[in-house]
């Protein structure tokens, strides 16, 4: 399970004080779609990895320090606050926040796109199903963009453009999910999971499922061997 502790923010933009919960332990047992995302059993921690300020809504981390650069007091007050009366603070829009101010700090688009990434998976499990299709094209436009910067590390080339042609997938767009797809297949960069990606890769374009690891009971999953999957997620940030 899930553990959570409660704690007291300060925002670094508005100076409002506010309790927010944070993650003290997790579990790794839930199922695992095929984009990757790697649930817990009870609450799922990425909701809890980021806070959102309730009177101005500046979204970061609680370990943050200050103090925050004017510019981008401004620009939450412009862009974000506003938003927070119009549209309901879902897990997803938080994500959508943090990413939203993150580039604004001059985060990379490998980043940002992972922070839309998590803003489409929660929307996906929370059934926001007029939000996830937004995040997961802007997933696709971020992790584009990294590429063609060639930020993108070598070892992370399979997951970002697996992870593309299944954005695309998810929301539809065949013609282009094929076409990210063929190029993960395409890759010839050495790799010790090469054949994993290739097959996955190959299995979604052809015959597609929405899980890499199906939900099953507690003591099956303990007795599953994991070793590959939990080092793709301590390669990307994930729950694992």
């Amino acid at each position: 399970m899930t553990n959570l502790a409660s704690i007291e923010i300060k925002c670094l933009c508005c100076g409002n004080q506010f309790e927010s919960r944070k993650v003290v332990s997790i579990d790794s047992l839930g199922p695992v779609t095929t984009d990757f995302f790697e649930m817990s059993v009870g609450q799922q921690p990425i909701r809890y990895l980021i806070f959102t300020c309730p009177e101005c809504g500046y979204t970061g981390v609680s370990s943050e320090e200050g103090p925050l650069d004017s510019q981008i007091k401004k620009f939450v007050e412009e862009t974000i606050s506003p938003r927070l009366k119009e549209e309901e603070l879902t897990s997803g829009r938080r994500w959508e926040f943090m990413a939203i101010i993150s580039e604004a700090k001059g985060l990379d688009d490998f980043a940002i796109g992972s922070m839309y990434l998590r803003a489409a998976w929660l929307s996906w499990l929370d059934g926001h199903t007029g939000d996830e299709p937004g995040y997961r094209r802007n997933v696709t436009e971020y992790f584009e963009k990294a590429l063609n910067k060639e930020i993108v590390l070598e070892d992370r080339v399979y997951w970002t453009k697996y992870l593309i042609g299944e954005m695309y997938r998810r929301i539809g767009d065949e013609i282009n999910a094929h076409k990210w797809f063929d190029k993960v297949m395409e890759i010839e960069l050495k790799h010790q999971n090469r054949d994993f990606w290739i097959d996955l890769a190959r299995q979604q374009k052809t015959e597609p499922k929405e899980y890499i690891r199906e939900p099953v009971s507690v003591d099956d999953l303990k007795k599953e061997k994991r070793s590959f999957l939990k080092k793709i997620f301590r390669m990307f940030g994930s729950n694992a």
